[in-house]
């Protein structure tokens, strides 16, 4: 608390001043009439005045200097005002409206799902706006709340939402950040950012004209890029890591194969540019090995997608599941999957319970009629016969 300092108290004393009169009458002078008394009398009140004037001075001088001493005296030492330490002043980091596209099928660089959004600060996603947009721009800084914002931004978001993003910046030291500002520093060469970044816009567009129709539905959405990760992709038995440039996102749509993180990463980049709701979710299957799938939003509800499973068969078995056909059938392990392992949701949030598309599970040899809203398989009834069936679907 800053401290007060008081002005003293001037102590003045008061003097009474004292004038000398005379009280004894002159003699008068009948001779010389009343002249002599006029001139005797004046010359007496002048000398009395000036005696009394010359008094009051000096004791008036007397009491300035007794004032002044007094004051010099009484008047306690001012306590200076301690000095504040001024705050820095923080410029306030401006909002970024995501980019969106103007028209169906165009490429849009970054994306975000609700799912993530809800789980993450409002700082986070601007963090992660102002990183794609710089690097966009080729900028090498870019306003940022904190380290572990751009590193959120890197790390967590750009894997799935950004995929030029998480290949052409290298990742990011502590050094990077400082006073609200990150610096970017890039992968590779301009030139070689370049044809990277249009290789996945021609391959994105490429795959968005191929598998969907602007007047699919959500649900239609969802089964038609399930049927073409089926058809399209294998799985990298030999490798499972990327050792010419291409990763995450960009190995499935540059190479046509991948792993389980990548195909998860790619299902729900390619979904988002459509409009559709989904992220991706990890557990442990066979005694502690790792697995990535996808949630999907459909009609309100969540449900679960794996893309792995599926390649080369044409089965529904792993698509629009609910938890419990995820845990305990929808895997190929008899010892099923555990959902521990740093899910990328929050169950609260999105329960995964609706078994609307059950049916669907046990579906074997299907194919989809997007012109009457139906997909027409087979499976096995009660008594083992395998028998065909049709499933209507809402536009």
């Amino acid at each position: 608390m800053r401290k007060k300092s008081f002005c003293a108290v001037l102590l003045s004393a008061g003097i009474a001043l004292s004038f000398l009169g005379c009280s004894k009458e002159p003699a008068r002078d009948t001779s010389s009439g009343s002249s002599a008394l006029v001139e005797t009398t004046e010359s007496k009140t002048s000398q009395t005045a000036k005696e009394t004037e010359s008094k009051e001075s000096a004791e008036s001088t007397e009491s300035t200097t007794s004032q002044t001493e007094a004051t010099k005296v009484t008047t306690p030492e001012e306590t200076p005002t301690p000095t504040e330490t001024p705050t820095p002043t923080i410029t306030p980091i401006p909002s970024i409206t995501p980019r969106t596209a103007s028209y169906f099928g165009e490429f849009i660089p970054y994306v975000m799902s609700d799912i993530t959004k809800s789980e993450f600060t409002e700082e986070d996603i601007q963090d992660y706006y102002h990183f794609c947009e710089a690097v966009l721009a080729e900028e090498e800084t870019f306003p940022c709340h904190s380290f572990e914002g751009y590193s959120c931004a890197y790390y967590t978001f750009s894997r799935s939402f950004f995929p030029y993003g998480y290949d052409a910046v290298k990742i990011p030291e502590m050094e990077d950040f400082k006073d609200g500002i990150a610096r970017i520093h890039y992968a590779e060469t301009k030139e070689w950012r370049q044809q990277h970044y249009e290789e996945l816009k021609e391959a994105t567009e490429k795959i968005i004209s191929e598998v969907f129709r602007e007047d699919y539905s959500d649900f239609e959405k969802i089964i038609a890029l399930y049927q073409y990760f089926m058809k399209t992709y294998t799985y990298d038995q030999e490798m499972n890591c990327s050792t010419d440039g291409y990763r995450e996102v960009y190995r499935p749509l540059m190479r046509n194969t991948g792993i389980c993180n990548e195909f998860a990463a790619a299902y729900e980049f390619l979904l988002l540019q459509v409009g559709v709701e989904a992220d991706s979710a990890s557990g442990n299957i066979n005694d502690g090995d790792g697995h990535r799938w996808n949630i999907v939003r459909l009609d309100g509800e969540y449900y679960y997608v794996d893309t792995t499973w599926c390649l080369g068969r044409n089965t529904l078995r792993y698509l629009l599941m609910d938890q419990e056909q995820r845990t305990e059938h929808g895997t190929e392990f008899n010892d099923g999957i555990g959902l521990t392992d740093v899910p990328r949701y929050d169950e609260a949030l999105c329960p995964i319970t609706s078994k609307k598309y059950s049916d669907l599970w046990l579906a074997d040899d299907f194919e989809v009629d997007y012109e009457h809203d139906l997909i027409r398989y087979s499976a096995f009834d009660d008594n083992g016969k395998l028998v065909e069936k049709e499933f209507h679907y809402a536009k």
